[in-house]
């Protein structure tokens, strides 16, 4: 009897670990670069988060395969250096910046008309949902506004850009893709940035359902799992020692645009680096309760808990 409670524990287990390395041991070995213009029989590309990063990273690739590209960010300096770096990279590719506040959407202020303005007279086929932000500190210890601003920026954002581009490139009869980028975030306990978290796990949810819909119109979804990356992103945070670690191991945003673009229409979730692929392993492994207790009862030993009060 014994044998076969083993045996039966042993199959689930190998198929839980199997059926998840399979698909990114393939998407690591067998998937090649792929030209999204000619994949799609495409002209535009908008790219949302654009002015540094992964967004940078991918709006520049898009570029060099000859797509024309919208860069969406907030109109500032950045922006406006990556925008003229762009066009004397590539002077046969046409650009077009949109500055706007993608965390704001108010009675006084709406990001999406002025993105829809930009956009009215070309076809963009290819969306990249990449903007967002993380906030760092206990839930309670943020205002409601500026917990809300990163949900507006980091989610609704992409759901607002999905929804228009998508219908119109449906209402059309184009083929194209659309990703989105998310986080290691998405599936394991993100304590003092809990919004964050949230959001990262709603794109990912809504990047597989939205996949099985757009099936049929020949429009492919994609979702990357990022982990740490080279960027500016914990700039403005506070400086823990966590960082030290997520630096050590962080990827470049080049890697990680190589990875959306070699994997769009070919997967529909990526796990991005090696720490992501161990923390979602983990999870396959240990239950989410048991995680949860256990980093609950454990946070306390850490020096970034007992040296930043913002974060309890």
């Amino acid at each position: 009897m014994l044998q076969y409670i083993f045996w039966f524990f042993f199959v689930i287990g190998f198929l839980t670990i199997f059926t998840y390395i399979t698909p990114i041991i393939i998407a690591s070995f067998k998937f090649e670069d792929q030209n999204l213009k000619n994949k799609y029989n495409a002209k535009w590309a908008l790219v949302s988060g654009a002015s540094s990063g992964i967004g940078k990273a991918v709006a520049t690739k898009l570029a060099a395969q000859g797509l024309n590209v919208v860069l969406v960010a907030l109109d500032d300096e950045t922006l406006q250096g990556t925008y003229e770096g762009l066009k004397k990279q590539f002077p046969k590719v046409e650009f077009r910046k949109v500055g706007c506040n993608l965390g704001r959407a108010d009675h006084e202020y709406d990001y999406l008309p002025i993105i829809q303005k930009a956009t009215e007279d070309i076809d963009v086929q290819i969306l990249v949902n990449n903007a967002g932000y993380i906030q760092l500190s206990a839930f309670f210890r943020s205002t409601l506004q500026r917990q809300l601003t990163n949900l507006e920026c980091n989610m609704m954002s992409h759901v607002k850009l999905t929804h228009h581009f998508l219908s119109k490139m449906v209402e059309k009869g184009l083929k194209g893709c659309i990703t989105f980028t998310s986080s290691q975030s998405a599936f394991f306990p993100a304590p003092s940035c809990s919004s964050y978290g949230g959001g990262k796990a709603f794109l990912q949810n809504f990047a597989a359902s939205l996949a099985i819909e757009c099936y049929t119109y020949g429009i492919d979804v994609f979702c990357l799992m990022s982990g740490p990356i080279q960027t500016n992103f914990y700039d403005n945070q506070p400086k823990l020692s966590f960082f030290k670690f997520f630096h050590a191991i962080s990827d470049t945003p080049d890697s990680a645009a190589d990875l959306m673009i070699r994997g769009v229409g070919r997967i529909t979730w990526r796990d991005s680096s090696l720490f992501t692929v161990v923390s979602r392993i983990v999870t396959k492994v240990l239950d989410m309760n048991l995680l949860i207790q256990g980093i609950a009862r454990g946070q306390s030993l850490s020096s970034d808990f007992k040296n930043h009060p913002e974060l309890r």
